[in-house]
């Protein structure tokens, strides 16, 4: 009898350990989809998200255009390339789009690195698979209205306290960010 007990009580254990685990992973899932309806549907962020912390427009222009540093050309994604290695691919990506204080690493976001992306996650089996390969869809059809919010989301996701993306390059800043860096 006490066999039985013991068994219940730690299946009885796995089964809320498994609701809760679930429960969190779908409440972030739901507040990522619900910030990104947000933005697409007013398309215009709250001014303190948009907020430039540089005194200058050719101060900014000069920051944000720089050679960062640490750039990836191949993305060598192998079976073994887990999630979080992904999102930070991803999040690097975004670095020659969005506007941020810090930056660290970059990777051509181009039709190639994009399909590569779309390509692995379609074989995966990551919890955030469904929220990624939305974003690399839109990117794939050359949607980047919302590429500042996808970059925090990988900020977020990688526990980011300082580089938050607060707008989007213009097309000149990111040619002049291509020309740097790549």
């Amino acid at each position: 009898m006490k066999k039985i007990l013991t068994i219940l009580m730690i299946v009885l254990g796995l089964v809320i350990a498994f609701g809760y685990g679930t429960y969190k992973i779908l409440d972030n899932a739901n507040n990522y989809q619900e910030d990104n309806q947000d933005s697409e549907a007013t398309a215009v962020a709250s001014p303190e998200d948009k907020s430039s912390p540089y005194a200058t427009e050719r101060e900014e222009y000069e920051e944000q255009t720089k050679n960062i540093g640490g750039q990836i050309f191949e993305l060598e994604l192998t079976d073994a390339t887990t999630e979080d290695e992904i999102i930070d691919i991803m999040h690097k990506m975004t670095h020659q789009k969005v506007k941020a204080e810090d930056k660290w690493g970059a990777i051509p976001m181009s039709e190639d690195t994009v399909s590569q992306i779309l390509e692995f996650l379609d074989k995966s089996n990551f919890v955030t698979k469904e929220d990624l390969k939305e974003i690399a869809e839109k990117w794939k059809k050359g949607n980047f209205q919302s590429v500042d919010q996808d970059h925090n989301y990988f900020w977020q996701w990688q526990g980011g306290t300082v580089g938050r993306a607060y707008g989007i390059m213009t097309s000149a800043e990111e040619e002049e960010f291509i020309k740097n860096n790549f």
